[in-house]
């Protein structure tokens, strides 16, 4: 049976939380150099993270290439080109895709247990490099006029515009396939990559015919100063997300039940979500969404705040559900399943706290395929749903000597004090 994916705001009295583990299966092997056995992986991933008390499964379908058996004529599956990741030799991935599709896997399991799955795409992250072949799609190698660029000029392999009806469509297009697939939802992840749209001529040319105003030659370190052209990249992926909206809504009345679309985005102020392209304001108010997923991700140095109540408020203004995140910084250390001293609970149980406090409906962990599998995380995060124990042991238990911008809890990619900022001088090609 399908099991429903609640997307209603939660009673406020409830404290009992949903939490939504967010999974890649391979990545646990590969960062801890661990044989990978047989397609029997599968079911145990989803184990774990039932018996953990994880009802709620974010199974990860892709980024440039597709981690499924796929139709698409546009689209590449993992490791189909090369084995080659990282550096690392990922032929474990092919020889488990040559037995069984892991989504459909997935699905099958989750159904078993009555546990939603929701299918998760990186919604603009190419990688692009040699060191990274198996994870680059063709259609990101073979349109290189379609790669980003910085506000200097330079080429941003790792990212496509998406001001072009190509890109946009190439997305739409595995995303209704994972939808015909039958996961119980979608979350597009926008945290990857930051910021979604960049300086691509097929962006700057129009803005500069409509306004006489060329963007990359603005220099402030006033954000107001850019709020025109901000929102004018914003306005193009609100198109995106209402074409997308449609085509789902179609599709709904096809399959028969529907398919709710949540967008997994950094939590950070106001301002930089336009900036970075992601109008979540006007996604809710237009109903082009069900939802906010958070992250916590301190991308610009201009203002590195976590908005926690802003994005409960902006979700819940529109009866629109808000899931808090906590991410994987300093619960884990690749290569290693101890924990060596960076790890400890408080922090963690202070951060779940905090989003309580805020209204979040459920929270998610990220790389919880690794998670899962550390001993030492098992007494916090079996009870991180918990509201009212949460907050008693954020409250009682020693506060450890960790310096005050130390990262637990924060998004892997996390890179203190931020990669991004208005000011090109700081940051050169990460300028916003």
């Amino acid at each position: 049976m399908k099991p429903k994916f609640n997307t209603a705001p939660i009673d406020s009295q409830i404290q009992h939380h949903p939490v939504m583990g967010i999974s890649e299966w391979m990545c646990y092997y590969t960062n801890y150099n661990k044989p990978c056995s047989g397609p029997e992986v599968i079911d145990q991933c989803i184990d774990l993270h039932q018996h953990w008390g994880i009802n709620h499964m974010v199974w990860n379908c892709g980024r440039s290439v597709v981690d499924y058996w796929s139709d698409l004529p546009n689209a590449t599956m993992q490791c189909v080109d090369s084995h080659l990741v990282g550096g690392q030799d990922w032929s474990f991935v092919t020889k488990i895709m040559e037995k069984i599709c892991p989504l459909r896997q997935a699905i099958s399991l989750c159904r078993d247990r009555s546990m939603p799955i929701l299918g998760r795409l990186g919604m603009n992250r190419h990688y692009g490099s040699a060191d990274y072949a198996g994870v680059t799609s063709r259609f990101a190698y073979d349109n290189q006029h379609l790669h980003e660029k910085t506000k200097l000029g330079n080429p941003v392999p790792h990212r496509l515009c998406y001001a072009t009806e190509e890109v946009q469509q190439e997305r739409i297009d595995i995303l209704l396939e994972i939808q015909r697939i039958g996961v119980d939802g979608l979350v597009l992840d926008f945290c990857r990559q930051i910021p979604i749209l960049m300086y691509h001529p097929a962006l700057v040319d129009p803005f500069i015919a409509k306004h006489s105003v060329d963007p990359r030659k603005i220099q402030s370190r006033n954000p107001d100063d850019f709020q025109q052209w901000f929102q004018y990249r914003a306005d193009i992926l609100t198109g995106f997300m209402k074409k997308l909206r449609q085509a789902v809504q179609k599709q709904e009345k096809m399959l028969g039940y529907a398919c709710p679309i949540i967008t997994r985005v950094p939590d950070n102020a106001p301002w930089l979500m336009i900036a970075f392209g992601l109008d979540i304001e006007r996604w809710c108010a237009k109903d082009l969404i069900d939802g906010l997923m958070l992250s916590p991700f301190p991308l610009c140095r201009d203002d590195p705040g976590h908005y926690h109540a802003y994005h409960v408020e902006v979700a819940h203004r529109h009866n629109k559900i808000c899931i808090g995140g906590i991410g994987s910084k300093k619960l884990i250390e690749s290569g290693t399943q101890q924990n060596t001293g960076f790890f400890d609970p408080q922090p963690v149980y202070n951060w779940a706290k905090k989003q309580y406090q805020a209204g979040v409906d459920a929270i998610s962990l990220y790389q919880s395929e690794t998670l899962v599998r550390m001993d030492y995380l098992k007494e916090t995060l079996t009870v991180i749903g918990d509201q009212k124990l949460v907050a008693q042991r954020a409250k009682t238990m020693p506060e450890p000597d960790f310096p005050s911008d130390y990262p637990i809890c924060m998004d892997w990619h996390t890179n203190v004090p931020g990669q991004h900022s208005i000011d090109v001088s700081q940051v050169g090609d990460g300028a916003l």
